[in-house]
């Protein structure tokens, strides 16, 4: 396992929709690449608050509901959307996807290849609870339409996060300033420590593999008692706040 040492300077971000600084810090969001074709009658995706993304899920053109305490991943639910404009029964993700008893599941969602509808990684994983991290069950980037009965993707293909260590959180993150979200890896990586692994989304979509160079330039080695700090403004980066 590679262990950096570069330091991540997090951007942090207000909480309150309505404050003057959060509308400000939204305005200067990136717009979706030019290349991007948004499902049809689909509204761009854009933040209810912090931790409320309001995007196409399921690629039937309504906004759905996805909420992430605490940034991570680890809590994340999703309220799908009616013609109404209201919203049906919070569902966590973790169930969605069948995880299993002892079984941890983290997830990420942005529109990883811009182009209109919201894609999912998810990484499957029971922790070892010890010094030698466990690999996951179940790592895959699904680009959307995703499957509303349990969040699957007929294009999904296998993502090596849940090889590199034992995936405990998983942020959006900005870190190449391109139009194209990011991916920061929080891993168990044995031996009392933790690291901030990155995966840098691609122009003709989808998400790169673990790239040692760009890994020592984003990534960061802590321990277990302090471990590595993960974005909390990726959304921020990219999706304007809801009028």
């Amino acid at each position: 396992m590679l262990r950096t040492r570069s330091r991540w300077i997090a951007a942090p971000l207000a909480a309150a929709a309505l404050s003057l600084c959060y509308a400000g810090y939204q305005a200067g969001a990136a717009e979706p690449a030019d290349s991007g074709k948004a499902a049809a009658g689909a509204s761009a995706p854009c933040l209810a608050d912090a931790t409320t993304l309001l995007g196409d899920l399921d690629g039937d053109g309504i906004q759905d509901r996805i909420s992430n305490p605490g940034h991570d991943g680890t809590k994340m639910t999703v309220e799908w959307g009616k013609k109404d404009g209201t919203f049906g029964e919070k569902v966590a993700v973790k169930d969605l996807l069948g995880t299993k008893k002892g079984e941890e599941a983290t997830a990420a969602v942005a529109d990883f290849d811009n182009d209109g509808t919201l894609d999912l990684v998810v990484n499957i994983v029971e922790p070892s609870g010890g010094d030698d991290p466990s690999t996951a069950r179940l790592a895959e980037y699904r680009p959307g339409p995703l499957n509303r009965a349990d969040l699957s993707s007929p294009d999904a293909t296998h993502s090596d996060i849940g090889d590199m260590g034992e995936v405990q959180g998983l942020s959006v993150a900005r870190y190449n300033d391109d139009a194209y979200p990011d991916l920061a890896v929080l891993n168990n990586a044995g031996d009392g420590v933790t690291d901030r692994d990155v995966r840098l989304s691609k122009p003709d979509g989808g998400l790169a593999g673990f790239d040692r160079e760009q890994n020592n330039k984003y990534g960061e080695t802590g321990t277990w008692a302090e471990p590595p700090a993960m974005p909390t403004d990726g959304w921020a980066s990219f999706y304007k706040g809801c009028s």
